[in-house]
């Protein structure tokens, strides 16, 4: 006898971004972590991130309109968005990626 129960498939999402962060400042630190944990959470999602550091590259920053940080851009899923903040309110981003797809 066979077990016929059902197998729960979950579609794998992506998302690009970039945080921009200042070197070390709390926040910024609370903004990598908090990242982190959400890309532990959302174990459906594939995360392509990357970091720019103000401090090293203001230029990035401003090229992207950035004027505060730290702040995510959501490039992918179009449209995108933009996050400032530490974070540490994680529902929008998560609200963005529910588990089975888009």
């Amino acid at each position: 006898m066979s077990n016929n129960a059902p197998t729960q498939i979950t579609t794998i999402q992506r998302c690009a971004a970039r945080l921009f962060v200042c070197g070390d400042a709390p926040n910024s630190r609370r903004a990598r972590n908090n990242l982190q944990r959400l890309r532990e959470t959302l174990d459906h999602v594939e995360f392509e991130v990357e970091v720019v550091d103000v401090d090293k590259t203001p230029q990035a920053a401003l090229d992207q309109g950035i004027f505060v940080n730290p702040a995510l851009q959501v490039i992918e899923p179009a449209p995108g968005m933009l996050i400032y903040g530490d974070l540490s309110e994680l529902t929008v981003i998560e609200e963005l990626f529910p588990k089975g797809g888009y």
